[in-house]
């Protein structure tokens, strides 16, 4: 009756075991879920950007090497999967002296990604990321913005994104 129950559990143990070789390889070789911010800021400006109106532009003051930012935005964003484009008000005013890319991000997925959006900028329409409409379902989802910011001068990415 031992052996029985030795090869039992060799047997469960050897099937768990290629169950978490296989899971580690998909994660490793196969998932792509993760878009990354790029190091320098996109050569492309945003496409959809428009100029935030009576917007001043009187830039904010900032120590040598560092920046300042500002932020326009409402928390409401809607997703037409259709037309592969998400609604929402984002805006990167005047005041600020550093470039923006904003990703929109769901359960860990970045779903969309800007352009450059440059200081006295805002959106009102983003492009879904190719694929990202197959991935969600029509129905409400908690996300969230991710902003990173970009030197006016040299691209160069922020050590601080929001």
């Amino acid at each position: 009756m031992k052996i029985k129950n030795t090869k039992l559990l060799i047997m469960i143990l050897a099937l768990i075991t290629t169950a978490a070789v296989g899971i580690t390889i998909w994660t490793v070789f196969f998932r792509n879920d993760t878009v990354l911010a790029p190091d320098y800021a996109p050569v492309e400006k945003e496409e959809h950007a428009e100029t935030i109106p009576g917007d001043a532009g009187d830039k904010m003051e900032s120590e040598k090497g560092g920046g300042s930012v500002s932020l326009s935005y409402s928390d409401d964003v809607t997703i037409d999967l259709r037309d592969r484009q998400a609604s929402l008000l984002f805006g990167n005013p005047g005041r600020s002296n550093q470039d923006m890319v904003l990703q929109i991000v769901i359960q860990d997925t970045v779903i969309v990604q800007s352009g450059t959006l440059s200081p006295g900028n805002q959106v009102t329409t983003l492009d879904l990321l190719p694929g990202a409409e197959k991935r969600l379902v029509p129905g409400g989802y908690e996300g969230k913005f991710v902003v990173f910011y970009y030197s006016e001068e040299t691209g160069e990415k922020a050590m601080v994104n929001t």
